[in-house]
């Protein structure tokens, strides 16, 4: 290969890696707001699970529509490309789930500072299963990136609705009874008071309970940061777009068959969308669909062809620093000096990591990190002709 050539195609490589870094920044701002604008929603009182079924059913036609348009017929996948689908489909569906209900029960920035713990769980299984090599630099940075949310959480600056939600917001997290039971009047259907009453007894005691909350966060980090490594195995086989409608559609699956089994009857679901006549259910609801979903996960996922799997979860870092400025403009909080180190921790962690993977590890040989460049080049080239 000419050195004029090798040039060409390590300056076409820095072009990709340079826009799937814009992207992912653009993705964590993007759900940054969604922190704000669904918190604000869940405040009406909408149900959670009400809220996560018609954001995964919208966004997966959003998908399944942009990927019709925009990418070529893909092939049929193997049968195990189908299970790494499958096994996306279940990652992705509590992923949302479990956010939308811990986002019911802490505050938005609690919430987000919970999200720098993907890159762990997703560096954890690299380093494990011999993905990616264990990088000094890449775990130094981690650690402060961590380390400076972990502080941020701990901040008296922000609640984090330790003694449960406060009085004045809905602690019914699915249903109201009153509501229910009207429907059953006009439908004639028979509803059973005592299992009602079990039922929202049950929600209001999980909405009291903020610790539930943090648990919830720890299994959507988990799977969150599981999914990055496990679609690295399907990421340049599909267009990014048509992978992300297919697994995401399986969420979405999902997420119905849980809701039919909780409300067990549709007329309880449908009284759930006299909710979207709530202008701030509506546009959380829109915003969710088109910005906080097709587009971060799309985007995800396209960087994903671009970046190695810690990457691109290392960018979920700003999340925390990006929802507090969000907070701030917008909620009117005022940030404290603590805030402000935390928010340098985070951002300085994340380029620390981000700069060892632009240079060779100790004792690896330059030629090698020259013939990765190149074929990262041939697969970009390969994934234009496919998309």
């Amino acid at each position: 290969m000419s050195g004029g050539g090798l040039m060409s195609q390590r300056g076409e490589s820095k072009k990709g890696y340079t826009a799937a870094t814009v992207i992912m920044i653009l993705v964590q701002l993007a759900f940054a707001g969604w922190h704000v604008l669904g918190k604000v929603a869940l405040n009406t009182g909408v149900s959670p699970l009400f809220f996560a079924l018609i954001r995964e059913g919208g966004a997966s036609l959003v998908l399944l529509l942009l990927a019709g348009i925009c990418d070529k017929r893909p092939r049929m996948p193997t049968k195990p490309e189908a299970l790494v689908f499958l096994t996306l489909g279940v990652l992705i569906f509590i992923n949302i789930v479990g956010f939308i209900l811990a986002l019911n029960l802490v505050e938005p920035i609690t919430a987000a500072i919970y999200q720098p713990l993907i890159p762990v769980w997703t560096a954890f299984w690299a380093v494990l299963f011999r993905v990616e090599p264990a990088n000094p630099y890449m775990l130094t940075g981690i650690a402060i990136s961590v380390s400076g949310a972990v502080v941020a959480a701990m901040s008296e600056s922000h609640g984090s609705h330790d003694e449960g939600m406060p009085p004045d917001m809905p602690k019914d997290m699915l249903r109201d009874a009153d509501d229910v039971l009207g429907v059953a009047d006009m439908t004639g259907g028979m509803t059973d008071p005592d299992l009602l009453a079990e039922q929202q007894s049950f929600m209001q005691k999980l909405a009291n309970n903020s610790l539930l909350g943090h648990g919830i966060l720890l299994i959507q980090t988990l799977a969150l940061g599981t999914l990055y490594l496990v679609q690295k195995q399907i990421v340049h086989e599909f267009p990014s777009l048509t992978s992300t409608a297919w697994y995401y559609s399986i969420g979405s699956f999902l997420t119905i068959v849980m809701c039919i089994g909780y409300f067990q009857s549709l007329d309880a679901i449908v009284l759930e969308f006299s909710h979207l006549e709530n202008v701030h259910v509506l546009i959380a609801f829109i915003y969710a669909v088109v910005v906080g979903t097709a587009f971060t996960y799309g985007g995800s996922t396209w960087a994903n062809k671009k970046l190695d799997a810690s990457i691109v979860s290392l960018y979920t870092v700003l999340q925390s620093p990006f929802t507090l400025l969000l907070s701030i403009c917008f909620l009117g909080s005022k940030p404290e000096f603590q805030d402000l180190v935390c928010m340098v921790l985070i951002i300085f962690g994340m380029v620390l990591v981000v700069g060892s993977k632009m240079k060779p590890s100790d004792g690896q040989p330059i030629n090698d990190v020259l013939d990765y460049e190149a074929l990262q080049v041939e697969e970009d080239e390969e994934d234009k002709r496919n998309d």
